[in-house]
Order: C-alpha cells, then sequence, then structure tokens
C-alpha cells in the first residue's frame, strides 16, 4: 500500500532515474555480475510501501529480461519506520504450499542502500479485485464470485494451517515472551495499544475504553497461526479466474487465526454486496474455512476480533492524520481518513454492546 508522499520523504530515495541507478549497482553486486535496469517505474496506489515495477537484465538463472516488483519502506509512509524482514521471512515461508505468493529475491532495512528499506520480488500475473465499488457496479458473476471465494478462503486456511516453527517466519517469534494461544490476543492488543499512544494527536477516551474491554475479553486461541492481517479484496492477484498471489504482508505477525476471518467480514470489504469481501456467504465461508483449517471457529472470537478491527482500522485513521499533519504526505487522502476516527470508535462502541451475532450492524468508513 503507498501514500502520494513529499518532496522530503521521497528525498533520500531520488527520482526515478537516480533509484534504477542504484538499484543496478546494489543488484550487480549481489549476484556478481553486471545488472542493467529499465522502465523503472512507480505505481500511485495504497497508502504505505512505494511499490515500484522494472525490468532486470543480467540475473543469473534469467533466460532473458526479468521483470521485478520493488518495494521501499519510505519514511513518507503511513506506518513508518518499516522493516522489510517481516513480509520477506512471509514470502519466504510459504515458498512451494498452498498460498500462492511472490518469490522473495533481496531485501535490505538499511538505508544507505536505496533510501529507504526495501524487498524486491517476482512480479505475478494478475489484476486485484477491489472491494470498494459505486453502488451502480455489476456485482460479480456468481460462478466466478463462488470459485474466487473458495479459493480465498482455502488459502487463508492453508496459511493458518502452516507450521511455521521451523520456517522464515519464525524470527518474529519473541524469545523473551514466547507467544501461546492464551496470550496472543493480549498481545496483539497491546501492540495496537503502544501504536495508538504513539499515533493519536489528542485523547481518545472511547479507543481507551475499548482497549480495556479487550484486555478484559481475550479469547484463548485455537492455535499460534501466521497472521496475514490484512486479509481482504484488493490484497490478492488473479487472472483467468485463479488467484495467482496474495500480496501486501507487511501486517504479518503470529497470533489468533480468528484475527484475520474478523478482518475478512469488515463491512466496508462487502463493497455493497451480501457478500464478505463481495465474495463470501458469511455461512460458506465460516463453514469450509473451518473444514479446511481443522478448527472449529468460534463466533465469540470472530465478534471479539470484529471489535479489534474497527480499533485497529480507527488507529490506522489516526496514523493517516498524523502523517499528513507532520508533512510527511501530501496525499489528501490522509485528513479524509483521519475525519474517520470517530466513527470506527462509535461502531466499535456498538459492536461491544451489542455482543457476538452473524454480522455487523451499520457500515464505516473505509480506506
Amino acid at each position: 500500500m503507498n501514500a502520494m508522499p513529499s518532496a522530503a520523504g521521497l528525498a533520500a530515495i531520488g527520482d526515478n532515474e537516480t533509484l534504477a541507478c542504484n538499484v543496478e549497482q546494489y543488484l550487480t553486486a549481489q549476484v556478481g555480475a553486471k545488472v542493467a535496469v529499465s522502465g523503472l517505474r512507480r505505481f500511485p496506489v495504497g497508502f504505505s510501501w512505494l511499490t515500484c515495477g522494472l525490468t532486470a537484465r543480467g540475473l543469473p538463472d534469467a533466460a532473458g529480461p526479468q521483470e521485478l516488483i520493488l518495494r521501499l519502506g519510505s519514511d513518507a509512509g503511513l506506518f513508518a519506520p518499516y522493516s522489510a524482514w517481516p513480509q520477506v521471512w512471509a514470502m519466504q515461508s510459504l515458498q512451494d504450499t498452498a498460498v500462492p505468493v511472490p518469490r522473495a529475491y533481496w531485501a535490505s532495512d538499511d538505508t544507505g542502500i536505496l533510501g529507504a528499506p526495501f524487498m524486491f520480488c517476482e512480479k505475478v500475473a494478475g489484476a486485484a479485485v477491489v472491494p470498494w465499488v459505486s453502488p451502480s457496479e455489476p456485482p460479480l458473476p456468481e460462478d466466478y464470485r463462488v470459485s474466487l471465494g473458495d479459493q480465498f478462503t482455502d488459502a487463508l486456511a492453508a496459511l493458518h494451517g502452516l507450521d511455521w516453527t521451523s520456517r522464515p517466519i519464525a524470527r518474529l517469534a519473541s524469545t523473551t515472551e514466547p507467544i501461546t494461544p492464551a496470550n496472543a490476543a493480549r498481545r496483539v492488543v497491546a501492540d495496537w495499544g503502544a501504536l495508538i499512544e504513539r499515533w493519536a494527536m489528542r485523547p481518545y477516551p472511547l479507543a481507551q475504553w475499548g482497549l480495556r474491554w479487550l484486555e478484559r475479553n481475550a479469547p484463548v486461541a485455537p492455535r499460534v497461526a501466521v497472521v496475514h492481517g490484512d486479509y481482504r479484496t484488493g490484497n490478492f492477484l488473479e487472472e483467468g479466474g485463479r488467484i495467482t498471489s496474495i500480496l501486501d504482508w507487511e501486517l504479518v505477525h503470529l497470533g489468533d487465526p480468528h484475527e484475520d476471518l474478523a478482518w475478512v467480514s469488515m463491512p466496508m470489504y462487502m463493497g455493497g454486496s451480501a457478500y464478505l469481501c463481495r465474495l463470501l456467504e458469511p455461512a460458506h465461508f465460516y463453514a469450509r474455512y473451518g473444514e479446511k483449517a481443522g478448527l472449529t471457529v468460534s463466533m465469540a472470537s470472530v465478534h471479539y476480533y470484529q471489535v479489534f478491527s474497527l480499533l485497529k482500522l480507527a488507529a490506522t485513521h489516526m496514523a493517516a492524520a498524523r502523517c499528513f499533519e507532520e508533512g510527511r504526505s501530501n496525499d489528501m487522502r490522509m485528513p479524509a481518513m483521519g475525519s474517520q476516527v470517530a466513527t470506527c470508535l462509535r461502531q466499535m462502541e456498538r459492536e461491544i454492546r451489542k455482543g457476538p451475532g452473524p454480522a455487523f450492524d451499520g457500515a464505516v468508513g473505509g480506506r
């Protein structure tokens, strides 16, 4: 997800010509042979990482020119400062599994190389199915919706069923306080509570009330799983009715799989339809997911993480407002997002008072 950064925010990265030159030098040093870079372009989408496409010639084991994606964690990004490694470890851990991901190549958090933490991965064919559409947009064709929804569900179940303990993603596990089913919820709530403290530019008593409720009502996870953190339409590619890649692993962490199930059900990703993420009939989704993942879905836990998701979304909007006010980005979507903080917190309060149920009431501001 990428922002339209300020000139100051991009100063360390430079213009496209400078960046391409620096990429050439880096790749040449990595492979020990001359690499030529051409066609570097920046994609104007998203809110966080700066994403570029480029063509590299001279890479070993490549029959010809190779299309690469370069992601840079600019200090102008929504969640700056960044590290490239969590998403790299996630993609490395999922190679040759039932979760389709791009192949990750090189990465570094050394800002002296390209001006920001960065990672390179392969460019995967496909287009993104977006959740936010005009009310006049026709619904997805039924066969396409069902097939894509089942693939989307099965990939999530495969992610949550992954034995991560011997894979690169295990580096996310703390050695001082091991993550367990009993503490997974409290840990992620504490992490986002700290982010609210860092990002909020004014007191939000309702956010503090929500944090206390989440601390008091933390469920026990059925297992500790790899959690994507932003699993939804818009974050995968499809081509010819087939999901070719799951993208945007910047929020990946270890935790309760119900966290991703709740994020899938956020109302702003329904696109005005009756389907979760415009794809999934809720009962079918939970039943198929549970069968494929080998666990019983707790709707009480889904409700808990729906409350958490609304608080997380409010925190994201706080980050957007601060990003704009500090001059790190001149993207006018940032203050617009900031105006949605109160809406998300009011919806969070309603969900807490309503208790577990089949779906959200009402709607909340999107991104």
